[in-house]
C-alpha cells in the first residue's frame, strides 16, 4: 500500500508531516486531505489559527506531488 504525506503551506510557511500514512491510492489520499483540511478550517486542529490562503499538499512516497486541497475551499 502506498504511503502519502500531507504538508501544510501558505507559500511562505510549511508544516511537514514526516510520518505519512498508508492509503489505497491517490483518490483515498485526496479524501483524507479533504477531511483534514475541513477539520483545520473548522478549528478542530490548532483552534484560532487563520488558515486563509493555506493548502494541504499531498506527496507520495517518492516525493512527487499528487494533489493539493485549499483549506479555504472545504471550510
Amino acid at each position: 500500500m502506498p504511503r502519502y504525506y500531507f504538508r501544510l503551506t501558505d507559500g511562505k510557511q510549511v508544516f511537514n508531516n514526516h510520518k505519512g500514512i498508508d492509503l489505497a491510492g491517490p483518490a483515498a489520499a485526496r479524501e483524507d486531505a479533504v477531511a483534514f483540511a475541513r477539520s483545520l478550517a473548522q478549528g478542530a486542529v490548532m483552534p484560532g489559527f487563520n488558515w486563509s490562503g493555506w493548502l494541504v499538499s499531498i506527496t507520495d512516497e517518492h516525493g512527487r506531488q499528487v494533489d493539493e486541497v485549499p483549506i479555504d475551499a472545504v471550510g
